[in-house]
């Protein structure tokens, strides 16, 4: 089986939607970073203090025939009226070792449900 990263940059506030989207786009686990990031716009002040909005970067693992399905899932809540509220790509991965074998049977059998 072949498998992707997918990863997810949002701010915090839609760190719970994100997971439940993905998870039903088939997702199975999320690890959580916390992190916090400039944009392209210039950073807002509040009374002269420079606000930067906190953001959670979620890295899920999952098998490369769900990668694009999750990624259109997230793209219905991380784009509206065509501005951006976060971003979300894939990376193939070449190597991979300690994944859990359960997960590896839930991602088989998403597959099987799909081709029914």
């Amino acid at each position: 089986m072949k498998f992707t990263a997918v990863v997810v940059i949002a701010p915090d506030h839609l760190e719970d939607r994100v997971i439940e989207h993905a998870q039903r786009a088939g997702a199975t686990g999320v690890t959580i970073l916390p992190g916090k990031g400039i944009g392209g716009e210039s950073k807002r002040t509040f009374f002269g203090l420079t606000f930067e909005g906190s953001q959670s970067v979620l890295l899920m693992v999952v098998g490369s025939h769900l990668s694009t399905s999750i990624l259109k899932e997230l793209h219905t809540i991380l784009v509206n009226d065509g501005n951006s509220r976060g971003l979300a790509f894939s990376i193939p991965i070449e190597h991979l070792t300690g994944i859990d074998l359960r997960q590896v049977a839930k991602f088989e059998e998403h597959m099987r449900h799909e081709d029914t």
